[in-house]
This record gives C-alpha cells, sequence and structure tokens, in this order.
C-alpha cells in the first residue's frame, strides 16, 4: 500500500490548482477554524489505471487510493487511458481519461467542483436544488438546477467547452455574463476566448457514457435508492453488491459482508491517514469500505459481524473513524511491549458514543452521535467525563465494558503513523488484556508517553508509567499534539513523509501560481491543449445564444438578442446605407391610424429620436440609448430639422425608403430624393442606435410596420411644428 500524503492547514497551493483554488481554500481554512467540519463528504470509489491524488498541501502528485475521503482542497488526475468514479452523498462523478478535477468546495452547504480540462459525467439522485451545485471550466460556470444527469466537456485550446443535458436542467454563464440555458436533450457549446465568448445551443442527444463503463454499471446501482438508509449516506452504492440486509431481532435491518477473510474484524484491512480537518482517518481496502466504517455502529453477534445503519430519519454525519482507541504507557505495561509502543482501537458498538478529537463543538458532537441512536443521557454524561479526563469511570464496572473491546487491533506505532497495512504489521494479544485496558477519553490513538487513566486513577496502571515513560527508542522521534478536548497527547501529522511520485497534467506549468487579489472575481482555469481523446462531434440545429450579456448587480438576461453594449458600434459599419432610409421613415405621415403606438413609443424620446421609437416598439430597452445618440446631433443643425418638417410633405411620396429599415431595402428608387434632404442628416446617427435590434423585429413587420412609421413621423412632426 505504502504511506500516503497528508492534509494540513493552507499553507501552499501549487500552479496547477490555480487563483481561484487558492482563494477558496483560504477562506475554507479560515471557516473550519471557526466552525465544525463538514458532514458531507466525498469518496474515490473506483478507479481504473493511473489516477493521481492531490491535496491542497501536497507539492507532488500521489497515487490515488479507492475510499479517500475527498474534501475541499482535493484534486485528481486521470491518465490518457485511465477512468475514476467519485461518490459524493447519492452523486456519482464519473472521469474520463486526461481529466483533471479539483474539489474547489465540497461541505453541507454547497458542491463545487472546477474541471480544468478532459470530461465528467454526472448523475445525481439526492441533490438539494436549494443548495448551489456548480462546475467551473476555463470558459464559464456551469450551474445544475435539477437532479439529473450530465455531461461536461471542460474543453481545450483545439475543443468547444460543453454541457450536455440527458436529464434535468442546467445552465452554464460565459465569460462576459452571458447565460445560456440548456434542457433535456439539448448540449450547451461554448467556444473562444475570455474576449470573445460564443455560446450557444445544439439541438442534439448528449452522447452516451463510455462503453467502458458497462461493467460498472451491472455491479453497482446508483439509481436505486438505498432501502435501509438514506442515499445521503456516501458510499451506499457497494452495499447491495457485497452484503446482504438481514432483519435482526435485537437491532432490525443491519448489513452482513458476504466475503471476509478468516478472522476478520471491522478495521482491520486498511491503513491509517491523516487527513484535516478531522486528523488520523480509516482507509480501507475492501471496495465497499467507506460507508460501514464512516456511518454507523459495529455488532458481533456469536463471532458473526453485522453493521447497524444511521437511522433514516437523521441527518448522517461523516466521521473519520467510529471506533475507540486504546494505547499510552498503560497498553505498554499491560502488554509487556514497550519497544513497540504499541496503540489499539476497535469499532464502536450499538448506542456506545463517539466522541470526536477535532472539535470543542458540543452540538456537534450531538448531531454525529443521533444517528447511531445514543441517548442524549449517555451522551451528557459521556461529555462531562471526558471534559474531567475520566472517560473510562465505567471501567471500574465490568458490566459496563464497552461491548467490542475484545476484538481491538493492536499495531506498532510507527506502523500506526506511517501509514502501514494494518494487516501486515497486526500484533498478537490475547483478548483477555485488551478487554482491561483502558480507554482513551477521545477516538484519537495517545501518544506512547501518555497515560489514558483519569487523574484520579490508582493502582497498577499508573505504578507502571515510570518504566514505561521512557519510551522505546522507535517511538521517541513521533511528532505529538495535544486533541480539542481532553487536551490527551496523540500522534501529529509526521513532519515529512516519502511517498510514491504519480504523473500530473501535462500543462500544470503554465497555470498561474499566485492567489487571486479580489475574492470576489475568481479566476478560471486556463485552456490547455488537448491531453486525450477529442469530443465525439454533435450533428444537429445550433441555435446563438442571447447576446446581452448581465448587467453588474443584475440577473442574467436570457432573452434580449441585440449585444446592447456593442450596439452602436458593431451596427454602424455593417448597415451604411440605412441611415438614408431612417431618414425618410420621419417624414412618413400618411397612416395617421396608428397614432396611439406613437404616441407610446416617443415618450421616452420626446427630443429628436421618436421617428426611430416607431421602428423599435418590440425593443423598449434600447429608446434610452437613442435619446443619448440623437441629442447632440439635433444640436449641430437644429435648422435643418425644422426643415425636414416641411420637407416630409413632399417626401412623403418616396415613402418606401422606411421600409428599408424594415428589410425592405429593395426600394432603390425613393433613396435619391431622400438623400436631397438635408435636414434628415442628423437623423442617420438616431438610425445607428436602432441597427443592434432592429433588423430583427422589422423582418417579422415587413408590411404593418410602414404604416405604424408613417403616422408616427406625422405626429412628431406636427407635435414639433
Amino acid at each position: 500500500m505504502g504511506t500516503l500524503f497528508r492534509r494540513g492547514p493552507v499553507t501552499f497551493v501549487t500552479g496547477f490548482i490555480g487563483a481561484a483554488l487558492a482563494a477558496t481554500l483560504a477562506w475554507s481554512s479560515v471557516a473550519q477554524a471557526q466552525s465544525e467540519p463538514p458532514g458531507r463528504v466525498g469518496r474515490l470509489a473506483f478507479t481504473n489505471g493511473t489516477v493521481s491524488f492531490h491535496d491542497n498541501e501536497q507539492s507532488e502528485w500521489a497515487p490515488a487510493v479507492v475510499n479517500t475521503p475527498l474534501s475541499t482542497g482535493d484534486s485528481l488526475w486521470t491518465e490518457a487511458n485511465a477512468r475514476s468514479e467519485i461518490s459524493l452523498a447519492g452523486t456519482r462523478i464519473r472521469m474520463a481519461g486526461a481529466t483533471e478535477l479539483d474539489m474547489l468546495a465540497v461541505d453541507d452547504t454547497q458542491t463545487r467542483l472546477q474541471v480544468d480540462q478532459g470530461r465528467i459525467d454526472v448523475k445525481t439522485q439526492t441533490m438539494d436544488p436549494s443548495q448551489p451545485y456548480q462546475i467551473v471550466t476555463p470558459r464559464g460556470t456551469i450551474s445544475l438546477l435539477q437532479q439529473g444527469d450530465y455531461y461536461v466537456e471542460a474543453g481545450s485550446t483545439q475543443d468547444p467547452t460543453q454541457i450536455g443535458v440527458r436529464s434535468g436542467a442546467a445552465q452554464i454563464q460565459g465569460l462576459n455574463g452571458q447565460v445560456l440555458a440548456v434542457r433535456p436533450g439539448e448540449v450547451g457549446e461554448v467556444t473562444g476566448d475570455a474576449a470573445t465568448p460564443q455560446l450557444r445551443t445544439i439541438h442534439s442527444a448528449p452522447p452516451a457514457q463510455p462503453t467502458a463503463w458497462a461493467d460498472r454499471d451491472r455491479q453497482i446501482s446508483y439509481d436505486q435508492p438505498p432501502q435501509y438508509l438514506t442515499a445521503g449516506v456516501t458510499g451506499y452504492e457497494d452495499l447491495n453488491q457485497y452484503g446482504t440486509w438481514v432483519d435482526d431481532s435485537s437491532y432490525g435491518n443491519v448489513w452482513i459482508p458476504r466475503s471476509v477473510p478468516s478472522g476478520w474484524a471491522p478495521y482491520r484491512t486498511g491503513h491509517w491517514a491523516y487527513e484535516q480537518p478531522w486528523g488520523w482517518t480509516w482507509i480501507d481496502d475492501q471496495p465497499w469500505g467507506f460507508a460501514p466504517y464512516h456511518y454507523g455502529r459495529w455488532a458481533n453477534r456469536e463471532g458473526r459481524w453485522m453493521w447497524l445503519p444511521p437511522q433514516r430519519d437523521a441527518r448522517p454525519v461523516y466521521a473519520p473513524a467510529l471506533v475507540a482507541f486504546v494505547g499510552g504507557v498503560e497498553l505498554s505495561a499491560a502488554l509487556s511491549r514497550q519497544s513497540s509502543a504499541p496503540v489499539g482501537w476497535f469499532p464502536l458498538g450499538p448506542r456506545e458514543a463517539y466522541v470526536p478529537p477535532y472539535t470543542t463543538n458540543r452540538d456537534y458532537y450531538q448531531r454525529i452521535n443521533r444517528p447511531a441512536r445514543v441517548e442524549d443521557q449517555v451522551l451528557n454524561e459521556r461529555w462531562q467525563r471526558t471534559e474531567r479526563h475520566d472517560p473510562a469511570a465505567e471501567q471500574n464496572q465490568p458490566h459496563a465494558a464497552l461491548a467490542n473491546q475484545r476484538f481491538a487491533t493492536v499495531v506498532p506505532a510507527t506502523a500506526f503513523v506511517h501509514s502501514q497495512p494494518v494487516a501486515r504489521a497486526a500484533l498478537q494479544v490475547a483478548p483477555d488484556k485488551i478487554a482491561a485496558a483502558r480507554v482513551a477519553p477521545v477516538a484519537a490513538p495517545p501518544a506512547p508517553a501518555a497515560t489514558v487513566a483519569a487523574p484520579q486513577a490508582q493502582a497498577a496502571p499508573n505504578a507502571a508509567k515510570p518504566s514505561a515513560a521512557p519510551a522505546p527508542a522507535p517511538a521517541t522521534n513521533l511528532a505529538t499534539a495535544k486533541t480539542a478536548v481532553a487536551d490527551m497527547p496523540t500522534f501529529a501529522r509526521p513532519a515529512a513523509l516519502q511517498a510514491p511520485a504519480a504523473p500530473g497534467p501535462r500543462f500544470a506549468a503554465t497555470r498561474p501560481t499566485a492567489p487571486a487579489t479580489d475574492t470576489s472575481k475568481q479566476a478560471l482555469p486556463a485552456l490547455a491543449p488537448r491531453q486525450g481523446v477529442a469530443p465525439s462531434e454533435l450533428k444537429g440545429a445550433a441555435t446563438p445564444a442571447p447576446s446581452q450579456p448581465a448587467k453588474p448587480g443584475e440577473p442574467p438576461r436570457q432573452q434580449q438578442a441585440a449585444p446592447q453594449p456593442h450596439a452602436a458600434p458593431a451596427v454602424e459599419p455593417n448597415h451604411p446605407p440605412v441611415p438614408a432610409p431612417q431618414q425618410q421613415v420621419r417624414p412618413e405621415p400618411p397612416k395617421p391610424a396608428e397614432v396611439p403606438r406613437q404616441q407610446a413609443a416617443p415618450q421616452p424620446l420626446a427630443q429628436h429620436p421618436q421617428p426611430p421609437q416607431a421602428n423599435q416598439p418590440p425593443h423598449p430597452a434600447e429608446p434610452p440609448r437613442q435619446q443619448v445618440v440623437p441629442q447632440p446631433q439635433p444640436q449641430h443643425q437644429p435648422a435643418p430639422q425644422e426643415q425636414g418638417h416641411a420637407a416630409p410633405q413632399p417626401a412623403q411620396q418616396p415613402h418606401p425608403a422606411p421600409q428599408p429599415q424594415q428589410v425592405q431595402a429593395p426600394h432603390p428608387a425613393p433613396q435619391p430624393p431622400q438623400q436631397p434632404h438635408p435636414a434628415p442628416q442628423p437623423q442617420p446617427q438616431q438610425a445607428q442606435v436602432p441597427h443592434p435590434a432592429p433588423p430583427p423585429p422589422q423582418q417579422p413587420h415587413p408590411a404593418p410596420p410602414p404604416q405604424a412609421q408613417a403616422p408616427q413621423p406625422q405626429q412628431q412632426h406636427e407635435e414639433k411644428k
């Protein structure tokens, strides 16, 4: 198995994690220091091929290990021909080859992932729509809005970014604020760069998952909700495949593993690793070995182990290992193994209290024990004894001993701290000696020179302290720390460990290394060259996304098609002949029947832009911009405008000119008479404003608009007169 790197406070963020992750980790680190650890975590559920792991403290990638808990600050990388699967409280996340995934924020209130490159397939079973579920990509942020089945292509310098919706609903927000909604059976696509992103919807069924997952789907099913526990228990999906549910007369529905080695006991086939913010965490070797080791309790009846799941009506809370520890000078003296500085542990039994060593939050202590049906009186008494450093008082009464203590597993302290496989390092210990050992006040391994006895305790265990205190040489170099509650000396995170190196993304050196100075504007990962296979080509009709980005402080607009911020400069060069016909649109007086419409439109543009308003009733958002543009022009030529009022009467004959505004430009004859009118020259600038939006509205109303436009100028001219 080898050793593992361990998490710790945020002290170093490598370049490939990026500025966004650095800012998130800094915030998360502070939050964890001020509050309780998250009760919701992910799990590396499956790997095939070379998969690498990286946390927020490592400077290099390390081999990923199945059943490693995943939380804020963790990253995974799959090589080109590899794949992996993450389980997150009822959500399945599958990573294709050449994919990098960062856990930006995973806690009880949100799920925020980052796909730097590659592809992931996400399927949710217990998604809470009230909590944000976001996936950050190099070209924008994807939000999953409903429970469903999705796939995400991060994109590259050669390939677009895509979000496909097999079921559910999602949206992607581009770098310029544009938002594209994606419905079932559609694929949202983003191309371009930060300066010129282009969003569109492809009306084509999203591609299916790779066929390589077929075998996994036949074994493990996320679709069927668990029958005897809530889907919020991370790792529930493996239980039906590897065990059997039985109705026990004493404990109700329990789960029994099918195939275990002879002499097996829980927490014996795996290793320990130090994981922040929890501390020492159990990593099991069995494919099903996650849920039964971080939730619920274990019971042994006539040599048969059974797992008691957490009750369904209580929200499950992740624990690093639901065990009690024995160790310190008392265990060394009892086992006569001072040279190995032994440390042992055993699974908590039904309704036994778990005392976390990493927090002093009593509410958290109660929540993590409530799903195990621990009585409030038991919880209160145990907490009080822990604060007095007297948790072993009940051991003075043999009938009150913990249920599974005689099944404890014991290893040398160095094997524990160095994350060595427990099955190979386990010591043979007589059950009666283990049963008589004192239990640590909290769920943490006692340091070799520590005492787990209460200050008032008497007799034999304390008598051995002087001889055991010098402790064996192998344990003297192990770093120690004190637990948050009870101040018990325990093993600290080792200062340095050697671990095998593992491959990572090839373009890591190009990623930013400095944290973002403005955390409100988190940087997105940089686009990288394609490292894996090219994404499948989609065939289907494509619809451009709305081009109007959201304004600061306002929700994104999804239905306005005109890019208003760039309307004036962009349209002017594209429609040079339009200004002339627009000049004649104002003189069109012959149709006064639509006067009420004209009155409604010109109100915002009371001065000179009233005529363009007649063309812009379908775009109410544009009139204010029209006011800004035409105002300076009439100031330069006030007299010609008055002439324009007199001239429109003869110019009413060339009324086909307004029609070119409505894409009836084929009328060339009226255009020459329009040119002689010098007065309307200021008005072409007024026509520049409608260019962004008028083309779409003018086309849907080819015939009627001339009538509506003709009366408008008449009224406007009359009012001006």
